[in-house]
This record gives C-alpha cells, sequence and structure tokens, in this order.
C-alpha cells in the first residue's frame, strides 16, 4: 500500500447520543514520585483529557476542540503503515482536523455530583482515538478522563512542544509478552491510579463536581487489562470494562468483586485463538455483577474512532483480512455505535443508579 484514496471532507465523529452539549479541557499532570520508566532521568508527566456536560448558555461561545496535533496525527499515521511507507503531510493535517463535537474549555454545567470514567486506550493508540466513546458519555452526563500513557501512545504532545513517541515493546528473553506484563501494564496501572488521586483530591478544581463513589475505568486492548488490574489493586473503581484484548496479571488469579463488562469484538480467528486470553479464566473468579457480550460483525479497532476515520483516510480495505480482524465486516461507524451502546448502557446500570 503505497498510495490512498481519502475523503478527508467526511472526517466527523459521530454525533454524542445524550442530550447535554459537551465541553473538554486538557490537563498536564506530573507525579513527583515516579521515573518514567522510558526516560529515568524525567519524572512521570501524563496528559489527561476531561469530557464533560458543558454549561449549555456559555458552550456556543466556547471554540470547537481540537482532535490532535498534526505531530501527533503523523505518528498515528505511521503506526498504520506498512514498511517503508510514508503518508503525505496533508494527510496528518486532515487527521488532526477530524471534526469532534465538544467545545473546548467550555464550564462545566451546575448539578448534581457525577460519576467519573477513565478511559485508557490500547497499545500503540492515543487518548483522542477514544473521542467518540468520551463525547457520548459525557453527553449522557459522566464527567470522563481519557488518558495518554506516554512511551506506550502513538505520541503524546505536551505543552511545552515536545512529543513523546510510541516505544515498542522490548525484544527480551521471555519475549514482548512480558514486558507488556512487567512494564507497560505496571505503568498504565499507577498511570491510572495517579490520575484518580489527583481528580478525586480535595484540592482538585473537579473534586466538587465528581461523586468519588462512582467510578467507572474502561480500557481497550491492553487499556482493558489495566482497568481489571486497577479494579484489583485500588477500591475506588465501582464497575469497569473491558474492550477487547487479552487480559493480564494476578487479576487472573485473584478475581474481582465489582461490577465487570466483558466486551468482544474481535471475529474468531483460528490462528490466534488467544486474542482473549484470560477472559475464560476470569470469568468464574467475578463475583460482582458480571456481562459477557460480543458485538457481532466488529472488529478490534471498532471500539476506537477510527471504526468512523479509516474509510475517509482511505486506510479501509474490506478485501484484507488485516481489514477484517481491525473492523470487522459491518459497515463504517456502526461498529463504534454499537460500542457505545453496550458501555453507556453498562454504566448508566452501576454508576448512575
Amino acid at each position: 500500500m503505497t498510495s490512498h484514496s481519502t475523503d478527508t471532507d467526511r472526517l466527523l465523529l459521530p454525533l454524542p447520543g445524550g442530550p447535554h452539549r459537551v465541553g473538554t479541557q486538557e490537563l498536564s499532570l506530573l507525579d513527583p514520585d515516579r521515573a518514567d520508566p522510558w526516560q529515568t532521568s524525567r519524572r512521570r508527566e501524563l496528559m489527561v483529557q476531561l469530557w464533560y456536560p458543558a454549561a449549555a448558555c456559555a458552550a456556543d461561545a466556547w471554540p470547537a476542540a481540537r482532535y490532535v496535533t498534526p505531530s501527533v496525527a503523523a505518528h498515528v499515521l505511521q503506526m498504520w503503515a506498512e514498511e517503508g511507507e510514508e503518508f503525505d503531510p496533508a494527510l496528518h493535517e486532515a487527521l488532526a482536523g477530524t471534526r469532534v463535537h465538544a467545545v473546548d474549555g467550555a464550564p462545566a454545567a451546575s448539578g448534581p455530583l457525577r460519576p467519573l470514567v477513565l478511559l485508557s486506550p490500547g497499545l500503540g493508540e492515543y487518548r483522542a482515538g477514544l473521542t467518540a466513546l468520551a463525547e457520548d458519555l459525557a453527553s449522557r452526563g459522566f464527567i470522563v478522563a481519557s488518558v495518554d500513557h506516554p512511551g506506550d501512545a502513538a505520541a503524546v504532545a505536551f505543552p511545552d512542544g515536545r512529543v513523546v513517541p510510541h516505544h515498542e515493546p522490548a525484544d527480551q528473553e521471555g519475549g514482548a509478552t512480558t514486558d507488556l506484563e512487567t512494564r507497560y501494564l505496571a505503568t498504565r496501572v499507577a498511570d491510572l491510579r495517579f490520575v484518580l488521586d489527583q481528580l478525586l483530591a480535595p484540592h482538585s478544581s473537579w473534586y466538587g463536581l465528581l461523586d468519588t463513589a462512582r467510578v467507572g475505568v474502561a480500557g481497550h486492548s491492553l487499556g482493558g487489562a489495566a482497568a481489571a488490574e486497577l479494579a484489583r489493586l485500588d477500591t475506588r473503581p465501582a464497575a469497569i470494562a473491558v474492550l477487547d484484548g487479552s487480559l493480564f496479571g494476578q487479576v487472573l488469579s485473584t478475581g474481582l468483586d465489582l461490577p465487570v463488562l466483558l466486551c468482544g469484538l474481535t471475529p474468531p480467528d483460528p490462528e490466534d485463538p488467544d486474542i482473549l486470553a484470560g477472559w475464560d479464566q476470569l470469568w468464574p473468579l467475578l463475583r460482582g455483577p458480571r456481562r459477557h457480550t460480543t458485538v457481532h460483525g466488529a472488529g478490534h479497532m471498532s471500539a476506537t474512532d477510527f471504526d468512523a476515520l479509516a474509510g475517509p483516510l482511505g486506510l479501509r480495505d474490506p478485501d484484507s483480512p488485516d481489514d477484517t480482524f481491525s473492523f470487522g465486516t459491518l459497515p463504517p461507524g456502526r461498529g463504534i455505535a454499537l460500542v457505545r451502546e453496550v458501555l453507556a448502557a453498562f454504566f448508566d446500570e452501576h454508576l448512575m443508579t
């Protein structure tokens, strides 16, 4: 694949399904107590994006939110490239200009304390790639924190202009899976715990808006494994959702007591039957309300914005087996619509009531 037929005028995320207008703000967080595992001379820094119901009277006065910077878009597209392939920089600009529905910096709507949902993307993905999920949940009354994990994200841009690219799992004794479990997973769990520390602390500007007893965590792919391990170690999550991908860690031995959603997206693959490794092992160890559902016809990336964006970007080939794995057989945009319905229904049941 060396060229792409694009229709970038259609780079628009699906409309949120709830009644609220959505606002968004970026947070840059520094953890003074942790070294970055990929740059040990630096303390761990995170970028978090908050999505929330916006005050209706002020929302129209604020600008539309930016999707990603062109530099992050370039890294994202390169993750999709075949070996030696380079994308036209115009495509970077097009992806960066994807139209979202949230307004940047709008004040939050007043009202009762709201549930918080953390979102953790898949390995090599990025926080903005779950914007369609975040906007939908925020439109339904949740406050959502999408977390970038520098080092395993496609790229993370910081306010000082630095862009931290993706680091491939190490080729070491024990293989990449060992690195996923010992470094990537542990780092993600520590990231999520730190974000909770910051958002739920009394000094946080969000503290007075959040119901600290109603915290959900949803993760796609490796983010799902992080959500499960976080729930094992931390009592603050009240419900978690795993969106496709294998599970790792001690949770497979201990199980969980809180409500858990296991949402499968990937079509069965005889050559890789373990794409959802750990699900059968964890299921009997779930002692709280549990739900195991499959979005039939979806693919692994159907939880992400690329379910809607890959076609206009020229990155979707229905005749390719890789395309079937990534997007399934549903029409473009249908997969993410179904995932949003499943996720909203689960968190409505366990965090809104």
